[in-house]
Order: C-alpha cells, then structure tokens, then sequence
C-alpha cells in the first residue's frame, strides 16, 4: 500500500481513498516508523484510527493490520475497529475487534460508506453494540462552509444533531474540530445535543488558525477537546517533509491556555474516553 498507494486503491477499489492520498499532503509511516516518529516528539500513547473504507473487504484488513500492531506494541498503541455495514455480519466483526484489544469505531463516514448514508439498516445495530459497550463511535467530519481541497465531502451538521439527539446515551469523537460543529453551540438545541460528543484537532492546521484552540475551549471547556493530528498527514506542507505533531504542539502551548487545560486536551481526556 505504501509503495504503490494508487494501485492499491485500484486493487482495493477504494476510489475515494486513493484521491486523497494521491492529491493531498499525504506522509507515510509503518508501525516502526510511527513509533520512531513518537519518540522524536514526546508522544506516549497514540489512538489508531480506521478509515472509512468503501468496501467490507478493506475494512477487514485494516482490522487484522490493528490486530497485528497492538499486538507487537500493546503499550504504546491503541486502536478503533474499522466497520463497514455491508460486512456480513458486523456485530461479529466488533466482538472479534474487542478481543484483540478495540476499544471505539471509527472513523466513520456514511455517506462514502454507503449510498442510503445512515438510512443503511446495519448502522443502527451498530450504533446499539457500541451504546451498550461503552464504546466511543469517531466520525469523519467535513466542516460545510471553507476551500476546496481533493475528496472533500460536505458533511450535513443538522443530521448530525439529530443523530446525537437520538442516540443521546453514545459517546461520539468527531474529527477535524467537528467541521465547526462547536461554533453552533452557542445555540441552545446543538448545545443539549453535544452533551455527549467530543472534538479533536486533527489537520486543524490546514483548516483553522491557532485561534481555534482558545475559541473551543471557552465555547465548550477543556474537557471536550482532544488533541489529534490525523498523523502521517503533512500538517505544514511548506515547512515539513515528513509527519510528526512538534510543530502542532507548539501551537497549542503558544495558545495561552492554562496548564490544567492542557493536561486534559493532551492526556486527561484521551483516557476518560479510551483507557
């Protein structure tokens, strides 16, 4: 997959996949790399996240790769379960993920999963097996008014209030700042239905100014923020020829916030949510 990135995507027929780290600021790293790469910058433990494959197929492998990994690192690392509603039988695929050491799913995203979206009937089984598991469910989320870049995908806010509101016991991680997601929470109804959701940081460098660290966490408080960094993306393109998170480290601590609000973005709160 590394060597060959788009005639894997090819071969995996995971078009939207092979877009974006074709036409992005994509770095690379294999499990060895990304340990050498979080000695270099001070990071302990880190959450492997799945991608939102288009087929069950591919979702099936980056589970045994996950597998493979917590496996031969089991301190340093810890891992999502991918899913895919078309698997034949995903409830099944998510006991075997928690055997070998899945503790949340995702990321997800519906709409390139799926042509129906969330109307897909698996999603509500889903959504059910990880509500009773205590499990967090990461979504993939597009922020709907900002530049164009490759595979972008509008991601609908509202339906993911109503989703929250209706799923109002599941704990929810949204990616990218929520696509802005919590600049709404000044409203009464997304601010009741964010009770339960959580925001990282990932690629926030290639989407927002280091203002968005203080804007959050006076919107919402320290403790809904975790910091990500959608790593091996290249997060300052024209500064940096291979992936790391130095520099967004820098920009969180350059952001005035007091030290307890950084213990929780940086430590606290992963552990709440993840072990």
């Amino acid at each position: 997959m590394i060597a060959d990135p788009l005639g894997w995507a090819r071969q995996q027929a995971e078009p939207h996949w092979g877009r974006l780290v074709s036409e992005g600021p994509q770095g690379w790293a294999d499990p060895e790399a990304l340990l050498r790469c979080m000695d270099r910058d001070g990071i302990e433990t880190i959450l492997l996240q799945a991608w939102y494959w288009e087929n069950a197929e591919t979702a099936r492998l980056q589970n045994a790769w996950h597998a493979e990994w917590l496996d031969r690192h089991p301190d340093r690392l810890r891992a999502c379960a991918a899913i895919h509603p078309d698997m034949s039988d995903p409830l099944e695929e998510l006991k075997q993920a928690a055997e070998w050491g899945a503790c949340a799913i995702g990321e997800c995203l519906p709409q390139i999963q799926t042509p129906t979206g969330w109307l897909h009937p698996a999603w509500a089984a889903i959504l059910e097996w990880a509500t009773q598991q205590d499990w967090t469910f990461c979504l993939h989320v597009t922020e709907t008014v900002g530049h164009d870049y490759p595979g972008r995908v509008d991601t609908p806010l509202m339906e993911l209030v109503d989703l929250f509101e209706q799923h109002r016991g599941q704990k929810w991680l949204l990616a990218h700042w929520g696509g802005g997601l919590p600049f709404h929470s000044l409203n009464r109804r997304v601010r009741k239905a964010l009770a339960n959701v959580w925001f990282d940081s990932a690629a926030s460098p290639l989407l927002y100014d280091s203002r968005i660290w203080r804007t959050v966490h006076d919107l919402l408080g320290p403790e809904k923020i975790l910091f990500g960094s959608d790593f091996p993306l290249l997060l300052y393109p024209s500064r940096e020829r291979s992936p790391g998170w130095s520099r967004l480290l820098q920009e969180l601590e350059s952001s005035g916030l007091p030290e307890s609000s950084l213990q929780a973005i940086l430590s606290d709160n992963f552990s709440a949510l993840f072990g």
